[in-house]
């Protein structure tokens, strides 16, 4: 994604044939579905390393089970857990990533399993960390998540929660507020009091 993302297509092509090579090995060729915890690393794996792959590597990715956290929690992992309690309330920030996996209802169904209480900003958009530029430019996060920091304002939640890693960084900064991934607190809530 960050040789992408800069345009660097001789590392791009490098990087996404060998990281499919690896994601072949560790998932026994297709065997095993591979969970990707970060939304723009999901979106990046499932779709946007494709134009750069050799033709041995495209049908190797074409066989391999790409899973954002999001889908794999949602769909497979929530039907079999037992929460052992709940959470009061939680605030959710669907990343960029997130909306474009169309998984923006599913992050949200699973804030609502954990928790009595679920806000999502109006104005829960882009955070503005466009990869690595928030934290060359903090301004930017700053800028981006003005609006959604002042609907979030005068209210304390339990947890706020998101599913990528630089996106939550951006968020702590931009909100002040202490971001993590949404499987953070919900394995926390699976494990006995």
């Amino acid at each position: 994604v960050p040789w992408i993302s800069k345009g660097y297509r001789d590392g791009a092509e490098l990087m996404t044939n060998r990281t499919v090579e690896a994601l072949w090995r560790w998932s026994g060729e297709g065997e095993l579905p591979m969970v990707i915890d970060a939304s723009s690393c999901a979106l990046g794996l499932s779709e946007e390393v494709v134009p750069f792959l050799t033709e041995e590597n495209a049908e190797r990715h074409a066989k391999l089970e790409i899973l954002d956290s999001v889908a794999w929690a949602h769909g497979r992992l929530m039907p079999k857990l037992e929460l052992g309690r709940r959470l009061r309330s939680v605030a959710v920030h669907p990343t960029c990533s997130t909306r474009q996996l169309g998984l923006t209802d599913q992050l949200r169904e699973v804030a609502e399993e954990i928790a009595d209480e679920v806000t999502v900003p109006i104005r829960a958009t882009c955070c503005g960390m466009a990869g690595d530029r928030g934290l060359l430019h903090p301004e930017l996060t700053a800028a981006a998540t003005a609006e959604e920091s002042a609907e979030l304002a005068g209210r304390q939640h339990d947890a706020y929660i998101c599913s990528n890693r630089t996106c939550e960084i951006g968020l702590q900064q931009g909100v002040g507020a202490r971001y993590e991934s949404f499987l953070i607190p919900l394995e926390a809530l699976t494990k006995p009091s």
